[in-house]
């Protein structure tokens, strides 16, 4: 609500006096506009052809309410015989009230374009929290919260459409959780893992990461999905379709399932060399996926997910193990006194890029 003078009050109560008594009886008073919402659906799933596809904001845009203006009917001045009486609404004590009862908003609307832009509806796109250190990791139909070193079972992933088996998860600079299947990609609530369709991919990754912003997109997070074959490569999404592009590739290595980056941290992924090699952890450019070192052999076999939090790094197994990896030689080691849930096999896990803070 703005504010005005009262000069510009005196000149509102004048205003409203000429109006009602200019106005011609049982002339219909004038609102503004209602409720809308833009609803736009999403393009081909799984099963269609979509050769390219570029960060949806979800199902919908949401408008101003201006639907809660008072009762012109019952405030007009009007004794209900067509005549105005001149006198102020009843809901106006003074002038200066006359002034703070006006919608200015309805006065000056925005304009149709190169105004600012539309507010996204909350429920479009999933919203981060304070607890960025948080890890969550998933077997390929559940999501678990990971934090203080206890799990807790989030749920089942419960999908809008086109479900499938999750490959792996990531988090943005806000904590936002966003999820691949073999097909396409989805938004997900880390309170429920209910996952909202964003688009189909071109290509199927077994590794998701954000990476800070300004690294790979200027003045934001980028999401990149890892092939197996240890591409890096960036997914842009809207609109429902996803673009995706081949930034560099880890070289040399194949994709064993995961990578993390942490601001103030690292960027981080367990590779295969070989086909039938071992996990190794090594340390990638963010902006490329090239393998700028090797730091060693895990010792522990299909490490799918990898997070760190609280100055652990933390390797998920797909045989249910949960490890601590030493950043500098990669060695696995299990850790006392954790409790894993029974009969999980990981197949991914993610934390926030601002999980060190920042």
């Amino acid at each position: 609500m703005r504010a005005c003078s009262g000069v510009t009050a005196q000149w509102l109560a004048a205003l409203w006096v000429a109006s009602a008594c200019s106005e011609p009886p049982g002339a219909p008073s004038v609102g503004g506009p209602t409720d809308a919402k833009v609803s736009v659906e999403a393009g081909a799933g799984s099963d269609a052809a979509t050769a390219e596809t570029t960060d949806a904001s979800g199902d919908g845009i949401a408008q101003p309410d201006y639907s809660a203006e008072p009762d012109a009917a019952a405030d007009s001045g009007d004794p209900g015989d067509g005549t105005a009486t001149g006198e102020l609404p009843s809901f106006v004590k003074d002038v200066a009230d006359a002034a703070d009862a006006v919608d200015w908003d309805l006065l000056d609307p925005p304009d149709v374009a190169g105004d600012a832009p539309a507010e996204v509806a909350p429920d479009a796109v999933p919203v981060g929290d304070k607890g960025l250190e948080v890890v969550y990791a998933h077997s390929s139909s559940q999501l678990y919260k990971f934090e203080n070193k206890t799990f807790s079972l989030v749920g089942g992933f419960n999908f809008d459409k086109f479900s499938g088996q999750v490959t792996d998860i990531a988090l943005d600079d806000t904590g936002a959780l966003y999820a691949v299947t073999f097909g396409d990609v989805f938004a997900c609530d880390k309170a429920t893992a209910a996952c909202k369709w964003l688009a189909t991919l071109p290509q199927s990754f077994n590794g998701l990461t954000f990476v800070p912003k300004d690294t790979a997109v200027p003045g934001k997070a980028a999401l990149i999905g890892i092939a197996n074959s240890g591409d890096w490569n960036l997914i842009e999404v809207q609109g429902g379709s996803a673009k995706v592009t081949k930034l560099g590739a880890y070289g040399g290595f194949s994709s064993s399932g995961d990578a993390f980056s942490v601001e103030k941290v690292g960027t981080y992924a367990t590779v295969k060399q070989g086909p039938f090699g071992g996990d190794k952890l090594v340390e990638v450019n963010p902006a490329t996926g090239q393998v700028v070192k090797t730091l060693g052999d895990c010792g522990v076999a299909d490490l799918w997910g990898i997070a760190w939090t609280g100055g652990v790094l933390y390797g998920f197994a797909s045989s249910g193990g949960v490890y601590s990896l030493d950043v500098k030689t990669g060695k696995a080691s299990s850790i006392p006194g954790l409790m894993v849930p029974n009969g999980v096999s990981w197949w991914g896990a993610g934390v926030s890029t601002r999980a060190a803070g920042g």
